[in-house]
């Protein structure tokens, strides 16, 4: 944005990169090709749904071609370019020192490209500019020094261009602005000509588009998707940029204009909070809540967070969903395409609404509603009537002409001669086939595939594990289950809140709330929410926002609320943050594989642009520091006097199981701390929660990268502080010694499965400009081999158990640590 060169910009790339941006925004929008004519001849019954989807695959290479030409199918269907003179400057007072160059330059898709020859000769293309907010004009006559001067203006560049004639000048003047002006779903369309009346004269330009008609052009749906992908992203842009306003503003009005700024927010009708998997449940934004908003003020940036008022389980066109899960993927397919009867239950009046009842903390159907559905049991997926029916049709035979292969043959799975055995219908079972994506189950329903034998003897037993996605890697490299980040979310026979939720409001109006249970007893709990959560846990604050809404008449009746919290960061780069909390989560399946109860905590960080982003709120904790000036902490104890004042003695089961949770907590942590290099580990970057468990937040120092690199004081494998040892009883305690027990084990699992450690590590470093990858200190391969040298990957095996242990007792009141604390307390504050 200075001006300065970009060591790690690369034309070519760039230039690809916006072409992939704008293609995805046309796929959006435009979804599959002919979808909206297909759409309407399925509505007026002239096709069946059937053949709508046969007709849609096959369109779908037609539309890929279409969004994945090259640049040399570009030129052939004619795009405007010509030789030019030009002079770029990136500062005033080097434009006299350039000299006049002839480039090839070309307009495409809001693009300006530059190449040194034209590209069917063979030409390079040295550089490439937006137009999306450019200033095109003709050069000011005191600064033009020959005849027909232009120049194009962006951000970062300035070009100064010259024509051969006036004609040509205007031409090129009147496609930049064009183009400039045009929508990402219609760029610029070089040899398009169309008219424009100037007056009694008609005007016409070879080059160009009519934008407004392009727009008339669209079908509802495809504005629906217009809409909606516009909407999500201005929403988004809209939360950061609030966080940017008010870092301009006086540390002192921050705290209160951040309220006015969230309320003066537009809030679309149908968007989402993105810190979510397609496969997590939909929860549509419906409002804010900017009293509670909260701001954290620091000397460079602003975060703060946030809290929506969020939706499930409404109705999507006068018709109620099957199910309040329906998840984001499921929820868009039925609102922007044709929709799937199999999930929507037929239209229904407002006298006809059916009900819930809340039994056992789970929402259920009122017995209405049990009559209502067996009435329409034809309509759901997977009836029992339609499960258990036979089918005569024929096996479908795939014959691709492209493919020298031969496909196996495709039944159907309820066909009489599949040969498959036939298992007696049981509760259980009938549960199980109701969950996950109904488009999945219908598809793996209708179109059961036959593995020929030779194949399926290759084929590796896999049991089945809840909540584990198999890994695809072969060969010696051994597989990693991938842990889900969410749980709970398709087992039936647990509540319908998800893990990170609050208190959720049913659409009866009754306040359900999620329990955890882990030994320590509710009085404990309750003593640790007024150090940790000023007295309002997440539940109870969830319920305050939720019974507001309702008195306020904010919330309708037509589906369950809940509140969802997120925190939203400006002038910070948060891609390094995911690139670790990727790692670490990694590193928390290995460690689940290896059955080892070691804890971590991972949450979703969405990084927005180079310098913004929005990452999950930690509900129910607090940061060490926060803890330690919160009033009523002991002077004298420190965190083991804490623990005693909230969990009791130390022989009760609350402490005992607090103390658990802090002892498992560590040892992840400070596994992944010595792993990963974590730094700048002082008490601000450490959280707690209620139950004890130590949480880690902000990794902009990782890969070994430290405040004050080769001067750092964290010379330590990984923080261990004398707290730490008196929460765990001291060194020679039975916590202390499962500590260390634990620690060697799950560093041995790391080591086990480091290739594909060093895999992802070596993909994510690639001509990356990450700080911990970056610059002469950390450039090159630097990071990847000190992580080889953390894994111990050339010490014998019989020799790991010792120096794993040696890095505990390096760590066990290091001085360096101290010093490190010491510094953060005098410097920034940071209680130790």
């Amino acid at each position: 944005p200075n001006g300065e060169p970009n060591s790690n910009f690369n034309a070519l790339y760039y230039t690809r990169c916006v072409k992939l941006l704008a293609n995805i925004e046309r796929c959006v929008v435009y979804g599959t090709p002919r979808a909206h004519e297909l759409q309407r001849l399925y509505e007026k019954g002239q096709i069946t749904k059937k053949e709508y989807e046969i007709m849609e695959q096959a369109d779908r290479r037609f539309n890929a071609a279409q969004l994945t030409s090259n640049q040399s199918e570009l030129l052939k269907a004619g795009t405007f370019g010509g030789n030019l003179l030009y002079k770029r400057l990136v500062r005033t007072s080097r434009c006299s020192r350039k000299t006049w160059k002839t480039r090839y330059f070309e307009v495409s898709e809001r693009m300006l490209y530059c190449y040194n020859v034209h590209p069917l000769e063979g030409g390079r293309l040295v550089r490439a500019m937006p137009l999306e907010g450019a200033v095109i004009s003709e050069t000011l006559p005191s600064e033009a020094k020959y005849p027909h001067m232009f120049e194009v203006q962006n951000f970062n560049f300035l070009f100064r261009i010259r024509a051969s004639n006036e004609e040509e000048k205007k031409s090129w003047m009147k496609v930049l602005k064009e183009e400039r002006e045009s929508h990402t779903l219609y760029p610029h369309q070089v040899g398009v000509s169309f008219v424009e009346r100037d007056g009694d004269d008609e005007v016409k330009y070879g080059h160009g588009h009519n934008q407004k008609q392009f727009m008339k052009d669209l079908t509802s749906t495809q504005m629906a998707r217009y809409v909606f992908f516009k909407n999500q992203r201005d929403f988004i842009r809209n939360l950061t940029n609030i966080a940017e306003d008010l870092r301009h503003q006086e540390r002192a009005d921050r705290k209160v204009l951040a309220p006015q700024y969230v309320d003066a927010m537009t809030t679309p009708s149908c968007v989402y909070i993105p810190l979510c998997n397609s496969t997590d449940v939909w929860r549509r934004v419906h409002s804010p809540a900017p009293k509670e908003t909260r701001v954290f003020n620091t000397n460079e940036r602003c975060p703060l967070v946030l809290y929506f008022l969020t939706r499930r389980g409404e109705k999507l066109n006068n018709r109620r969903l099957q199910t309040e899960k329906l998840d984001v993927a499921e929820y868009l397919k039925l609102h922007f395409e044709v929709p799937d009867e199999s999930i929507l239950i037929p239209p229904i009046s407002e006298e006809e609404s059916v009900s819930f009842e809340v039994i056992d903390d789970r929402i259920v159907p009122s017995s209405s509603a049990d009559e209502y559905i067996h009435e329409n049991t034809s309509q759901l997926l997977w009836a029992d009537e339609e499960y258990n029916r036979k089918s005569n049709d024929d096996p479908v035979k795939i014959d691709d002409d492209h493919e020298d292969a031969t496909m196996p043959e495709i039944v159907t799975s309820s066909s009489a001669d599949t040969g498959q055995e036939k298992f007696p219908s049981t509760p259980e079972r009938e549960r199980e086939s109701t969950k996950g994506n109904p488009q999945l189950r219908k598809l793996i329903k209708e179109n059961f595939v036959r593995i020929p034998s030779k194949i399926k003897a290759r084929l590796p037993n896999r049991a089945k594990k809840p909540l584990i996605v198999k890994g695809m890697l072969t060969g010696s490299i051994e597989r990693v289950p991938i842990l889900e980040s969410r749980t709970g979310e398709d087992d039936d026979d647990k509540s319908v809140l998800s893990d990170v939720s609050g208190s959720m409001l049913t659409s009866e109006g009754e306040l359900i709330s999620p329990k955890e249970v882990d030994g320590i007893d509710a009085a404990s709990i309750k003593r640790a929410y007024e150090f940790i959560c000023n007295k309002e846990p997440w539940v109870v604050k969830s319920e305050r926002i939720l019974r507001e809404g309702l008195e306020n008449k904010i919330i309708e009746n037509n589906g369950s609320t809940e509140v969802s919290g997120i925190m939203v960061k400006s002038n910070d780069d948060l891609r390094q943050e995911v690139f670790v909390m990727q790692m670490i989560h990694f590193y928390k399946s290995v460690f689940a594989k290896a059955s080892l109860p070691i804890w971590l905590r991972t949450y979703r960080i969405l990084s927005t642009s180079k310098d913004t982003g929005l990452l999950e709120f930690l509900i129910n904790s607090t940061s060490i520091d926060g803890l330690k000036k919160t009033e009523g902490f002991p002077v004298e104890g420190g965190l083991r006097g804490y623990f005693e004042m909230i969990y009791g003695p130390p022989e009760g089961q609350s402490f005992k199981a607090a103390q658990r949770n802090f002892m498992l907590s560590l040892v992840g942590y400070s596994l992944v701390s010595y792993l990963l290099g974590l730094k700048d580990r002082h008490n601000g970057n450490i959280m707690i929660d209620v139950r004890g468990r130590l949480i880690f937040i902000d990794f902009g120092f990782a890969m070994g990268m430290a405040p004050g690199h080769e001067f750092s004081l964290e010379r330590a494998p990984f923080k261990m502080t004398q707290d730490y040892i008196d929460v765990m009883g001291g060194v020679n305690s039975k916590c202390f010694a499962e500590f260390k027990r634990l620690f060697v084990a799950g560093f041995e699992a790391a080591r086990g499965n480091s290739q594909i450690a060093l895999g992802l590590v070596e993909i994510m470093m690639y001509k990356s400009n990450y700080p911990c990858f970056s610059g002469t200190r950390y450039g090159g391969k630097t990071g990847i081999i000190n992580f080889q040298n953390r894994l111990m990957l050339t010490t014998p095996d019989k020799d790991v158990r010792k120096k794993v242990l040696s890095l505990i007792d390096q760590s066990i009141g290091n001085t360096g640590t101290w010093c490190y604390d010491r510094f953060q307390l005098y410097s920034n504050g940071y209680a130790m």
